[in-house]
C-alpha cells in the first residue's frame, strides 16, 4: 500500500505539525510506502528521497498574514500526475489549507480514500491573523463562517482524526459524523540521540539553586508570551530567585524581548532557537514548564516536559456564559 501525506507546513519550518510529522513519518514508512507533498522553502520544485520517504516539494511563497508559513503553489494537474505515477492508495491530509484542499479535490475525483488530521484549531486564528484587532463579540461572529467551512471541507473525508476527545466533541458539534480520536504519537527516543550534554544554567548564568520556569515553542502572537511575562512579573516580585527561560524563535521574538525589557524583567532570558539535540538539556534543567497559549490542539511541548518529569502549567479561558464547572466538563 502507498500513502500520500499532504501537508501545508513542512521542514525546515518549525511548529507542532512539522515536529509530529518528523516523528510519525519514519515509523509509518516502516509499515508502508510513503510519499509526501508539501511546500518547499523556496520557489523551486524538488523531488527528494529522505530515508524511505519520497518527497515532492512544491514551489511556495511567503504567507503575508503569518510569518514563517509558506503557501504551496502546486497545480491540481501536478498533484494528479504524482498520484497516478506513484499509484497512491490512500491520501492523508494534515492541516489542509491551499495544497491540502487541492489534493482533497484530486483524491475525490480519483475515488481515493481520504483521511484528514485536524491539527490546527482554525477558529482561534481569526484573532491571531488579525493581530488581535478582531476580538470580543466580533471575533465570535467571525468564527461562524470558519466553523461552517471546516464542516464543508472535513465532511469530504472518509474519516477525520483528532488528537483529543475535546476536539472530537467540538467537531461533532459542527455536524461532522466521522471523527475518530487518535492521539499524536511522540518519539521520545530522539532525546537520547546525543553525544554530549549541555549545562544550560551555566550557559545563561542561572544559579543552580534558582527556581527555573521554562517555555519551549514558537515565539509568535498566538503563543501569548506577553501573558506568560505578566504572570512571571508577579512571581518575580515575590520570589527573587525565580528565573524564566524562553526557548524558541519566531516572528515576535524581538517584540517580546522589548516587552520584557519594558517590564524590567532582568531574569527573563530569551534563548532563541534551540537545536533538537540540545532540547533535552533545556527540559532537564528546569523546575516547571509553563505556556500561556490557548490554541493548542495537542500541546506537544507539554507532553515532552512531562516526559522529563516537569510539572506543566497551562492557560485557558472561559467561553461566553461558561462557569468553571463547564470548563471541567469541556476538558
Amino acid at each position: 500500500m502507498k500513502v500520500a501525506i499532504v501537508s501545508d507546513t513542512y521542514i525546515p519550518q518549525k511548529n507542532g505539525v512539522v515536529v509530529f510529522l518528523n516523528d510519525f513519518l519514519p515509523r509509518l514508512a516502516e509499515k508502508t510506502e510513503v510519499i509526501v507533498l508539501a511546500p518547499n522553502e523556496n520557489s523551486e520544485f524538488k523531488k527528494n528521497q529522505r530515508g524511505k520517504i519520497i518527497e515532492y516539494l512544491s514551489p511556495s511563497l511567503p504567507f503575508p498574514l503569518y510569518e514563517g508559513y509558506r503557501m504551496a503553489i502546486m497545480h491540481r494537474s501536478q498533484i494528479k500526475k504524482i498520484f497516478e505515477e506513484e499509484n497512491v492508495d490512500v491520501v492523508h491530509l494534515h492541516a489542509p489549507v491551499l495544497l491540502g484542499l487541492k489534493a482533497l479535490d484530486v483524491a475525490r475525483s480519483r475515488g481515493l480514500p481520504i483521511v484528514i488530521t485536524y491539527h490546527t484549531h482554525f477558529p482561534d486564528y481569526v484573532s491571531h491573523l488579525s493581530k488581535g484587532i478582531i476580538k470580543g463579540k466580533i471575533e465570535e461572529f467571525a468564527k461562524i463562517p470558519v466553523k461552517r467551512l471546516i464542516k464543508t471541507v472535513f465532511s469530504k473525508a472518509d474519516v477525520v482524526t483528532v488528537p483529543t476527545m475535546a476536539l472530537k466533541r467540538e467537531l461533532e458539534g459542527y455536524g461532522l459524523k466521522r471523527v475518530e480520536w487518535v492521539p499524536n504519537g511522540v518519539d521520545f527516543s530522539k532525546f537520547e540521540r546525543k553525544t554530549a550534554s549541555l549545562d544550560v544554567r551555566k550557559k545563561y548564568g542561572i544559579p543552580k539553586n534558582a527556581f527555573l520556569i521554562l517555555y519551549v515553542g514558537r515565539i509568535s502572537f498566538e503563543k501569548k508570551i506577553d501573558v506568560l511575562l505578566s504572570a512571571y512579573k508577579k512571581i518575580s516580585t515575590e520570589y527573587e530567585n525565580a528565573y524564566l527561560l524562553i526557548a524558541g524563535s519566531g516572528p515576535y521574538f524581538e517584540d517580546y524581548k522589548k516587552i520584557a525589557g519594558a517590564m524590567k524583567l532582568k531574569k527573563a532570558i530569551f534563548a532563541g532557537f534551540v537545536p533538537d539535540d540540545e532540547l533535552a538539556d533545556y527540559y532537564k534543567c528546569a523546575d516547571v514548564f509553563a505556556s500561556a497559549s490557548d490554541t493548542e490542539t495537542f500541546g506537544l511541548t507539554f507532553v515532552e516536559a512531562m516526559y522529563f518529569g516537569l510539572p506543566a502549567v497551562s492557560y485557558t479561558h472561559l467561553r461566553a456564559h461558561e462557569t468553571p464547572e463547564h470548563l471541567v466538563c469541556r476538558l
